[in-house]
């Protein structure tokens, strides 16, 4: 984990903010929640997380495809040190896109197999705020988010999300168990870099994540 915190370090130092990057849990979203973002037609990312767990290292790796406007599929797979892996299915569709007066909605799955926990959500996300002077600092498209689900997200989940110059996102999110805050910086080509800290900033998790039109 130094050596991942180390690439980070370097990756910040080399500082286009993400549109809809894989999550940790694999779908496309903040840190643990979704948002209403997808993938565009032909769009597709893969990501690949290492998150310091307690009990050991997860490791998860994960894909996502936009099979349509507002449609998009994946697979993950996450695996804990000593522990056998499992491979799930994800699926998210927008039914709604933002306006200027109305959020984005869209309505997901995770898991629907059960091979760990089947998971389904509907999740809100809109812009607050196009463009601001922070601290001498450019803010960018801060918006929220927020969401329903059962499963690995059983109750109300809240997010917030907002790019800071052109390159890095950060955001704070409520998973519906703990608090989670980090942040994803685009360091061109399609790749990004993922810092975040989980279970009330226990744990941490560092990824790479590749977005690619074709």
């Amino acid at each position: 984990m130094v050596r991942l915190a180390m690439i980070v370090v370097v990756a910040l130092l080399m500082a286009q903010a993400a549109a809809a990057a894989p999550s940790f849990l694999g779908f496309t979203g903040l840190l643990r929640v979704p948002t209403a973002d997808t993938l565009d037609l032909n769009e597709f990312n893969a990501a690949w997380f290492n998150v310091d767990l307690i009990d050991g290292d997860e490791t998860i790796y994960a894909a996502n495809l936009g099979l349509r406007d507002g449609l998009e599929l994946g697979v993950v797979r996450s695996k804990v040190e000593l522990a056998e892996g499992e491979t799930m299915i994800t699926a998210k569709y927008r039914i709604r896109p933002e306006t200027d007066t109305h959020a984005a909605v869209a309505v997901g799955a995770l898991d629907p197999t059960d091979e760990v926990d089947s998971t389904v959500y509907v999740v809100a996300s809109k812009l607050l705020m196009g463009r601001a002077r922070i601290f001498k600092g450019e803010v960018q498209g801060l918006r929220a988010h927020v969401g329903v689900g059962a499963g690995q997200l059983d109750g109300v989940f809240l997010g917030a999300s907002a790019t800071l110059g052109d390159r890095l996102l950060v955001a704070a999110e409520y998973d519906t168990a703990d608090v989670n805050v980090g942040a994803r910086l685009s360091i061109g080509y399609g790749f990004r870099v993922h810092a975040a800290w989980f279970d009330d900033l226990d744990d941490v998790g560092l990824g790479l994540s590749y977005n690619k039109m074709f």
